[in-house]
């Protein structure tokens, strides 16, 4: 039994430096290879649980920590991706250029490793887990189309190939699958064209709380401040036509007001009230007072606490912190609800 306003991650920690050097590529960077890889892996996911549950996460992930980024882990599992030839691609709506592997030909799922990845997580903690995934958008964003032609094609053959891990998560007993859907703020055009209907079709028929999490991406050293073009304002609409129960949304560092939660009517939101762009730890009064600002739009069984995204880019003691500090701040406002009753 969940507590009011469970708290969670959107879904990655920091990796180690004795596994990598790098918190994102397309390919893995890995500092072991074979057998030793293998055992870092798990030792590295081990590292990630544990953390959150030293800081008293209620719903817990893996880590992302075999991922080498958010969308490449999953592509490799796909039939019809070649990653033997990377090509350039604009990605993001044109603020980056990216060698991405390749679609060569029909997209099936050929590898259960998210499948895998839960069930080496389930034998380690009795708390509910949540799993991710890449979204439709986000896939056709980060793949060099040579098959298809067509970019609502490719990400229904992408839907589909996640509903079958989506399924199989379900059908082991995985309480929430997450799509992370960063590509729709720098595309809202192409979510009202094909990208709701893709989101639809990936959890179709299967009995699991879906979750999408959409956000604006990482501060870039290179470009600097993250693109803010398209406000949730102009996404949230459609979104708000799925199927889906759960959107992850962040919060914290763009400031924004509670009163867009309005534009979600029935959703339960994950809202981000830890930035995850600062090494600034927050004060649980601050992770507090989002919370409070969100209660006055949503009941508190619709409101999750989490960050604003993934904790990868962050240093392992800060992001440790910041869990701890979204931990404290969530039990200050159950209290003040029970004390209400």
């Amino acid at each position: 039994m969940l507590p009011p306003i469970p708290t969670t991650l959107i879904g990655s920690m920091p990796k180690p430096g004795w596994l990598t050097s790098e918190w994102f590529s397309v390919s893995g960077k890995w500092r072991l290879s074979g057998d030793a890889l293998s055992e870092a892996l798990d030792d590295a996911t081990k590292l990630a649980l544990a953390e959150q549950e030293r800081a008293g996460l209620d719903i817990v992930c893996d880590g992302e920590q075999r991922r080498p980024s958010h969308f490449s882990y999953f592509l490799e599992q796909l039939a019809g991706v070649d990653f033997a030839t990377l090509k350039p691609k604009a990605r993001r709506g044109g603020t980056t250029t990216m060698e991405l592997p390749c679609v060569t030909g029909p997209v099936s799922l050929r590898a259960h490793n998210t499948l895998d990845d839960y069930s080496f997580l389930r034998r380690l903690t009795a708390k509910p887990i949540k799993m991710t995934l890449p979204g439709p958008c986000t896939l056709v964003d980060g793949a060099y189309d040579e098959y298809y032609g067509d970019e609502r094609a490719l990400a229904l053959a992408f839907a589909d190939a996640l509903r079958e891990e989506i399924r199989a998560l379900a059908n082991a007993g995985c309480q929430i699958v997450q799509l992370d859907e960063p590509a729709v703020t720098r595309l809202p055009d192409k979510l009202h064209a094909w990208g709701v209907e893709a989101l639809d079709r990936a959890f179709e028929g299967i009995d699991v709380v879906s979750c999408v999490h959409v956000c604006y991406g990482y501060r870039s050293r290179q470009r600097g401040k993250k693109q803010w073009k398209h406000g949730y304002d102009e996404i949230l609409p459609a979104l708000a036509k799925t199927g889906i129960a759960q959107y992850s949304l962040e919060f914290a560092e763009p400031d924004l007001p509670a009163s867009l939660l309005e534009m979600l009517p029935g959703k339960t939101i994950q809202l981000g009230v830890i930035d995850v762009g600062s090494e600034q730890v927050e004060s649980p009064e601050t992770v507090a007072r989002r919370l409070r600002a969100a209660l006055e739009v949503l009941p508190a069984e619709r409101l999750v606490a989490a960050p604003d995204c993934g904790c990868v880019a962050l240093p392992r003691n800060v992001a440790y912190a910041k869990l701890n500090a979204l931990v404290a701040g969530t039990q200050r406002v159950r209290a003040e609800l029970q004390n209400r009753t």
